[in-house]
Parts: structure tokens; C-alpha cells; sequence
């Protein structure tokens, strides 16, 4: 089905429509998924314009479709594409998924998730630990320069898997568990000193329990527990100003990983300016 010079909208004929259309649902789906973009203190309209802004430079550098597409293909066409996004955006957020689930454990760890906040932005609960790691992230990716990277792996992913369609292989399965793997093992990296230390704590006052049993040990531990928490917390925050850049360095990487799993057999990287 041809039918190039059969629709003619702004001066783009129907293939050339078609194609601004899938690189607009890719890009804007990578947006809302992404860390910090896809944060809720983003303005909608915001999002939108820059998704907007995005599509128009890529497409500079995208090869039109060869040919026109049928409802049934375009179809297929779009979700390809938002599949692509949820699982560029899914890995992605992995590292901020698990910086925040680690601050979580060290809140239960040292008693203050009975005591959960409310972020006046995203109006969602939220642990007091998990929300200040969070933020410290946030800031080391953003000075770490590692929203480059994502603004990056966006644009090249149209050269690593071209339109219009993708596949699902085991290997890209096998990749997505493998960086879930890594997010866990950060988050082990995170807590670790904190929740042994009070472990350590934990043991000790069950000890002092067994030696002094007319002493209360719920009074004394929980203030001793939130003091060697706080300590070990501050003790323990340059290891992720030293741990964190490198997990952003390593990025571009698991985006080159993932998008060259989802090219359809054979495809070869499309030129640079082929339109």
C-alpha cells in the first residue's frame, strides 16, 4: 500500500505524518517514564512542549517509513513503540527505584517509618529517609551530568532500533533482570552500613536485656537507636557521593544494552541525517 501522495497535512505527506507520529509516541513515553522528567512537579504542559521539541530534532536525523502503514500496522506500530519506552524508562528509573527502597529500609530500621510525611508536591506518603536519599540522588544526577546520558539514549535509540516495529527476545528479558539484579545489590550497598550497625545495636541491648532484666530496654533502645542511626546515616553519605556516579556512568551502557536487544534481527544502526 503506497498512497504516499494520497494525504497531505502541514505540508507532510501521510509516510512522512506516520513517521513524526511513532518518533512523537516513543519520545513521549520515554518522557513520563524517566527519572525526574517523569517526577509530578513537572509541569504536564511542560512534558508535552519538550517531547514536542524533541520529535521535531529527531526526526532531522530519523529515515522516513518506505512505505504508508494500514490501520492494523499502525497500530502495531504505536505499541512497538510505547514498548520501547516503558522498558527504556522502566530501566532508567531502576537505580532511583532502588535508592528509594533502601532509604525505606533503613526508616524501618531506625523506627521512623511509624512516621511517615506527606510530599507536598506528589501528595504521596513518604519515609523521611527514603525521601532525603532521594533528593541527594537527584541532585548527584543532575550534577553528575547524568540526565545527558537519558536526553542521549532517547535520540539514539531511533539508530539502534528503527521503525517501525520491535521484537521481545530472551535476552532482552534476561538483560531487564539482570540491571533489576544490580538495583538490589545498590540498595544493598546503601543500607548496608547503617542496618548492620544496628543490628549491632539490637544485639547489644538484647544482651544488656538478659544481664539487667529490671531495665527497660524499649526506653533506652529507641532513642540509642535513633542516634546510631542518624550517626552511621551521615558517616555513610560520602559512599554514595563515591557509589552513585559511577551507577550513572554506567547508564549509557544498559541503554545501548536494551535498546540494541529490542532491534529486529539483521537491522543495521541507521545513518546519521537519513531522512
Amino acid at each position: 500500500m503506497s498512497g504516499v501522495g494520497s494525504f497531505d497535512l502541514f505540508g507532510l505527506s501521510q509516510v512522512r505524518f506516520e513517521t513524526l507520529l511513532l518518533i512523537a509516541v516513543r519520545v513521549t513515553v520515554m518522557l513520563s517514564m524517566v527519572p525526574i522528567l517523569s517526577a509530578r512537579q513537572i509541569p504536564l504542559l511542560v512534558r508535552f512542549g519538550l517531547g514536542l521539541l524533541l520529535t521535531f530534532v529527531i526526526s532531522r536525523t530519523v529515515p522516513t517509513l518506505p512505505a504508508t502503514l494500514d490501520l492494523g500496522q499502525l497500530t502495531a506500530a504505536i505499541m512497538s513503540q510505547a514498548f520501547i519506552g516503558l522498558v527504556f524508562g522502566f530501566v532508567a528509573f531502576l537505580v532511583f527505584t532502588g535508592i528509594q527502597f533502601a532509604g525505606e529500609i533503613l526508616d524501618i530500621q531506625i523506627g521512623f517509618a511509624v512516621v511517615n510525611i506527606v510530599n507536598p508536591i506528589t501528595q504521596q506518603q513518604v519515609t523521611i529517609v527514603g525521601e532525603f536519599e532521594l533528593a541527594l540522588a537527584t541532585i548527584l544526577y543532575l550534577a553528575s551530568d547524568a540526565h545527558h546520558y537519558l536526553i542521549q539514549g532517547i535520540a539514539g535509540s531511533f539508530a539502534l532500533v528503527s521503525l517501525p516495529y520491535v521484537v521481545i527476545t530472551y535476552d532482552l528479558t534476561h538483560s531487564v533482570l539482570g540491571f533489576f539484579t544490580q538495583a538490589l545489590f545498590l540498595v544493598f550497598q546503601i543500607a548496608a552500613p547503617v542496618a548492620i550497625a544496628l543490628f549491632l545495636t539490637n544485639v547489644g541491648l538484647g544482651l544488656m536485656a538478659r544481664v539487667a532484666p529490671q531495665m527497660n530496654v524499649f526506653v533506652v533502645g529507641f532513642p540509642l537507636q535513633i542516634s546510631i542511626g542518624l550517626i552511621m546515616l551521615i558517616v555513610s553519605l560520602p559512599l554514595m557521593g563515591n557509589v552513585l556516579p559511577q551507577v550513572f556512568a554506567e547508564a549509557p551502557r544498559q541503554y545501548d544494552t536494551i535498546l540494541r536487544e529490542l532491534a529486529p534481527p539483521g537491522q543495521s544502526p541507521a545513518p546519521a541525517g537519513a531522512r
